[in-house]
């Protein structure tokens, strides 16, 4: 997650989705991811915010009036960051934030990275020791191949090892991931089975898409007291405008 991203249309969408999900009764923990930003970056992103205006609001209002309107204050009123996204009312009332950057550039030997990277996922881990739902929302989205983790732009992803750390069987987990240009239905699937193979309480998950702006995968990774409930909220989300009006795919990926 970056702040240029702040109150843009994915942004909407995710936290549309993590209210969903999480009601009344679940408490939310977030693992921002915080990253700095490339250096070269195209020069558009973070700005998928005409969703907010007049003459195409109406059918994103709909999905969550209160959080339409929140986001309208955080780019209207040019405060988008994540600090203000946690103080906005954006998220569930009681969430739990963990905002600590995981900087690499200044850091140049491999082993002061992993050490850095290590007690960066400790120190998030106890942030949110004791929540029912954990998002995690790397910038990228799960490890590709082509990027290791103790790179620049590692920090960017979250690896199999660290969701390992996270998926305790207590606590059920969505992650974040940026979809590529090829077929997303293919991705999203080669991911759950990825995710079911590799990570030792993964056999109940499942995705869902958001189509706007850039196409972007869910995976909802649910302990197995949270199954059915996470399951069931996840079908109604997609059977409400969010789903109706075409924002998520109306069906969730197994």
């Amino acid at each position: 997650m970056q702040d240029r991203y702040a109150g843009d249309i994915g942004d909407f969408g995710k936290y549309g989705l993590l209210r969903a999900l999480c009601g009344d009764d679940l408490r939310l923990g977030v693992l921002w991811y915080a990253f700095e930003g490339d250096r070269k970056q195209a020069p558009n992103d973070g700005r998928h915010t005409s969703y907010l205006h007049s003459e195409v609001g109406g059918e994103f209002e709909e999905c969550d009036p209160e959080l339409f309107a929140t986001m309208q204050d955080i780019v209207c009123g040019k405060k988008r960051s994540i600090r203000e996204i946690e103080r906005s009312g954006a998220l569930p009332s009681d969430a739990i934030c963990f905002s600590d950057p995981l900087p690499f550039r200044e850091i140049r030997a491999r082993k002061a990275r992993a050490l850095a990277r290590h007690a960066w996922l400790e120190a998030a881990q106890r942030a949110v020791a004791g929540v029912s739902v954990v998002f995690v929302d790397p910038d990228n989205g799960i490890e590709t191949a082509s990027v290791g983790r103790l790179t620049v732009r590692g920090p960017k992803y979250v690896y199999y090892d660290d969701l390992n750390e996270l998926l305790d069987g207590k606590r059920s987990l969505v992650v974040y991931h940026h979809l590529g240009r090829q077929d997303h239905k293919m991705q999203i699937k080669r991911r759950l089975g990825e995710l079911r193979e590799r990570l030792a309480n993964a056999q109940d998950a499942f995705g869902l898409r958001f189509r706007r702006g850039t196409a972007r995968a869910y995976f909802v990774l649910p302990a197995s007291h949270h199954s059915d409930i996470l399951r069931t909220r996840a079908e109604a989300l997609l059977e409400s405008p969010w789903g109706t009006n075409d924002h998520f795919d109306r069906e969730l990926y197994e």
